[in-house]
């Protein structure tokens, strides 16, 4: 079974708590460099969706009517009073 496992793999099956270097013999320095690269890109993504669920709050608010700072009732009086009825007849 083992020797099947090594085949599947193509090495050495490490020993648990042995270290594995997961690297292809690549230059660090590129590894580190594109690895900050990435999370400044993350950081800014971040960033962004943070303000996308901002200004969704905030049209939100603006949907419902009024001044976001309202209670419900002020925000219903205030809406009635620019309401205007247009009867038939």
């Amino acid at each position: 079974m083992e020797d099947e496992e090594h085949e599947v793999y193509g090495q050495e099956i490490p020993v648990d708590g042995e270290d594995v270097d997961m690297g292809a013999g690549g230059d660090d320095a590129a590894k580190l460099h594109e690895l900050d690269e990435m999370k400044r890109r993350l950081k800014e993504m971040e960033e962004e969706a943070a303000a996308l669920r901002e200004m969704q709050a905030k049209v939100a608010k603006e949907m419902q009517g009024g001044d976001p700072n309202a209670t419900t009732s002020e925000a219903k009086e205030e809406m009635d009073s620019r309401s205007v009825f247009v009867g038939n007849g």
